[in-house]
């Protein structure tokens, strides 16, 4: 082979080596730009989930936890207590119901008027959906969820029979229903007002004294004592949250608008022990020591324990709170004598 032939077969050599090295880094380059640049199809997936979360998601700046936005119902009630100070005759009747709900309803008589109808159920223990078996309808989610399934929460109808009785000052006018709620008027609320109506022809030996205040926040706290013979034979202390979401200052609480502590399934009690424990303890000792003001081995009233070993607990700002309308409702209740 002469000297240019070698010459011309080493060009076509290295020329066809360039070409493969120039092909093999295309293809590499390919492959990285493919991974590297997902489809359109994905980024608008990755971009849908990124705006969900943001507009479901919230950073609680107190904590640093992730906290649900909250979508408010269209629907319309108030959770709110009457505030201030309410007191007269007390009578109660309580009576199971279709299936077994528990239909509760308790009436305050001042002098000749009636002051006060609050109507509440509790589902039936057996209840079809077990996260609601055997609790509050008046406070909890539970109103919600009806609302969504059929339109009207149960709160509403009862609101309306309420106002419409108090209006009529009589616990046997006709009321009107509302879907969603009717079954629980008619079947339970209707019937039990109309066989507690004669009781309050006369005066009851049960006598009721109640107090609500703002506490701020979006909280209103909430104290009833009922008092027979100087002795006080039921306490309750409940706070509820505001009517909107933007009304609750705590950015984790805000979900809970409409409910109430004690009454809540989902409320989670930050002196970790759940609120509604700790209020029938409260009641107990209450019941049995006849001091109010008493709260000596009570839960969470104060911080102690070890999260490590035996779990821990904080002292729970609604003890202050209680306190504070207990001094209230004791200066009452003994200006009246009705405590001694």
């Amino acid at each position: 082979m002469t000297l240019k032939s070698k010459r011309i077969k080493f060009a076509i050599t290295m020329l066809a080596a360039i070409m493969a090295i120039s092909m093999f880094t295309g293809c590499s380059n390919s492959k990285e730009n493919a991974q590297a640049e997902p489809s359109k199809t994905e980024a608008n997936a990755n971009t849908n989930t990124n705006a969900n979360a943001n507009a479901s998601d919230k950073t609680d700046s107190t904590s640093g936890s992730s906290v649900k936005a909250v979508e408010m119902t269209d629907l319309e009630w108030t959770a709110q207590p009457k505030l201030g100070l309410i007191k007269g005759d007390y009578y109660k009747i309580e009576e199971r119901f279709r299936q077994g709900h528990l239909g509760i309803l308790e009436v305050v008589k001042e002098g000749d008027k009636l002051v006060h109808i609050e109507f509440n159920e509790m589902t039936r223990p057996n209840y079809y959906n077990r996260y609601y078996q055997n609790v509050s309808k008046r406070w909890s989610a539970y109103n919600f969820s009806m609302g969504e399934a059929k339109g009207a929460a149960w709160i509403q109808g009862v609101l309306k029979a309420e106002e419409q009785m108090l209006e009529a000052q009589s616990l046997t006018a006709e009321v009107d229903t509302v879907s969603g709620a009717s079954n629980s008027v008619l079947q339970s609320m209707v019937p039990m007002a109309e066989e507690l109506a004669p009781s309050l022809e006369k005066a009851s030996a049960q006598k009721y004294y109640g107090i609500a205040e703002e506490l701020g926040g979006g909280l209103t706290g909430r104290l009833q004592v009922v008092v027979e013979d100087s002795k006080i034979i039921d306490l309750r202390y409940d706070e509820i949250f505001a009517d909107t979401p933007d009304e609750i200052e705590e950015p984790k609480l805000k979900q809970f608008y409409r409910q109430s502590k004690y009454e809540s399934v989902d409320y989670d009690e930050p002196s970790r022990i759940g609120f509604n424990v700790q209020m029938d303890a409260l009641k107990e000792k209450v019941l049995k020591t006849q001091d109010m003001l008493d709260l000596t081995d009570l839960p969470a009233i104060e911080n102690t324990g070890d999260y490590g070993k035996s779990g821990y607990t904080t002292r729970n700002t609604a003890w202050d709170n209680y306190l504070m309308l207990a001094e209230k409702l004791l200066k009452e209740m003994k200006a009246y004598g009705v405590l001694k």
